[in-house]
């Protein structure tokens, strides 16, 4: 069975990237704290959902420069994050240029260590719960930008080693990969969707309105929105 590692935010698309894929590969589970604001509750997450599963090996990097450089809302107080209902289709405040390129080095990094020959990224074009398209906000959401990344690994390994990344949910919409996760036992009151707060969904940013509408369309409850704040 190959090995491959997998990125883990702590959110509902890596949480059931990682289940889908745990029947095909040999999962090395990899958490990038990079100091965001909810980077506290992200990791809490991490570490719940490899719990859940019994994962092994495990890996928390520190990627803390990213929240130094700043640029960003999800790094920056300074800047505010845009409710999703305001959204133009424009790239918005909380796109972390470089962030997810960072990301795929460290774990291209740990895999070639661990021999790996697979990285799984858990984005996807358009979960079709709002009114653009996510590939159009995040361009790192693109199947193209998973393109770019094999390309770049082809020239970035040692001669005779092969690291790929994979993207298994990139067709899927957010509905659907709720139904997926559901079918894979993935805990989802253990996932943290927020980009704004580390203890109380806004319910405003991009990252909540996309989750309530996708657990609605499914038709499936969130357990995060029964759950009482201070029981969390």
């Amino acid at each position: 069975m190959d090995r491959a590692v997998v990125l883990m935010s702590g959110g509902i698309n890596s949480a059931v990237a990682a289940a889908a894929m745990r029947e095909q590969c040999q999962l090395a589970w990899l958490h990038v704290a990079w100091g965001h604001r909810s980077a506290e509750r992200e990791l809490i997450a991490f570490e719940a959902m490899t719990h859940h599963f019994k994962a092994d090996p495990t890996l928390v990097a520190e990627l803390s420069c990213m929240a130094a450089i700043g640029g960003n809302a999800r790094a920056s107080r300074r800047l505010s994050i845009e409710d999703a209902e305001v959204l133009t289709g424009k790239t918005p405040s909380t796109f972390a240029t470089g962030l997810l390129p960072a990301m795929v080095s460290v774990a291209a990094a740990w895999a070639a260590s661990l021999k790996a020959r697979r990285i799984i990224l858990g984005i996807a074009a358009d979960h079709q719960t709002g009114r653009y398209p996510l590939s159009q906000l995040y361009p790192d959401h693109r199947r193209e930008f998973a393109q770019a990344c094999n390309l770049m690994l082809a020239y970035a390994v040692a001669p005779g080693q092969e690291i790929r990344v994979e993207t298994p949910l990139i067709d899927l919409n957010r509905p659907e990969i709720v139904k997926l996760g559901r079918r894979l036992g993935v805990p989802f009151d253990r996932t943290w969707s927020c980009y704004a707060d580390n203890e109380t969904p806004c319910q405003r940013c991009l990252g909540c309105s996309d989750r309530t509408v996708g657990f609605v369309r499914a038709g499936v409850p969130d357990p995060l929105a029964a759950v009482p704040a201070s029981a969390r």
